[in-house]
């Protein structure tokens, strides 16, 4: 990729959807805590979340030919390429700009967008992560055990953009809110999926395909979290 001199500080990342993209843009010559602020307000204005309850933003890439720990995003030989990045600066201390800019981002920086929403752990608000796939990893037609295509789209996206700037505190209030401890795991998991019935949003939240969801460790059977026959 050939570059002007103006443009040589500057990295472009372009982000997917089935039917739309975005071309963000990292100008690696401000300070890292303001490069990690505007990716976050890019894809805000992109994809319609609220930047304070997006907590990260993951990429992955093929591996290149370096492993840790002179490649900090490729843990083990053979493992796909990792970065994270998270919306507060205690979480990125691991990386360094020159890690990021040099070792992550080449020239070919094409990657494909899903949108993961959750609750906070003790259910009080909303929360969502960004998942981003170089198209090196993507089966064009089918989705595979990283990415939906079912999901990557425009109109997914804007529902959970509108789910996302609910008022979701204000829901919460007026219902009874159990004795929630770490120690209480099912009796969290069982009322997160009870709000997502009321709501009708839990297809939105736990994912319906099942190529998808095949490579998680845990098991998957659980109760319906939305009902089928609404809209």
């Amino acid at each position: 990729m050939n570059q002007s001199d103006h443009d040589f500080d500057k990295t472009t990342i372009r982000v997917e959807l089935s039917d739309a993209h975005h071309d963000i843009i990292i100008d690696w010559s401000k300070e890292f805590d303001d490069v990690v602020k505007e990716m976050f307000r890019q894809l805000a204005e992109f994809t319609g979340m609220p930047i304070e309850k997006t907590w990260a933003v993951r990429f992955m890439k093929p591996p290149g030919n370096d492993v840790h720990p002179e490649n900090p995003f490729v843990h083990f030989a053979g493992s796909n390429s990792c970065l994270v990045i998270g919306n507060s600066p205690e979480f990125n201390i691991q990386y360094t700009k020159e890690d990021i800019r040099y070792k992550f981002f080449g020239d070919d920086n094409c990657f494909a967008l899903n949108t993961m929403l959750d609750t906070t752990f003790f259910e009080n608000d909303l929360t969502a992560e960004y998942l981003l796939f170089h198209r090196d990893l993507i089966d064009e037609t089918e989705c595979n055990t990283m990415f939906c295509h079912h999901s990557s789209n425009r109109a997914f996206l804007d529902k959970q953009a509108k789910i996302m700037n609910f008022n979701f505190e204000s829901y919460l209030r007026d219902r009874p809110l159990p004795n929630l401890s770490i120690d209480n795991f099912d009796v969290i998991l069982a009322r997160k999926w009870k709000i997502l019935v009321d709501l009708n949003i839990g297809q939105y939240f736990d994912s319906y395909c099942k190529v998808y969801v095949s490579n998680e460790t845990f098991d998957r059977r659980r109760l319906r979290t939305y009902w089928p026959n609404r809209g």
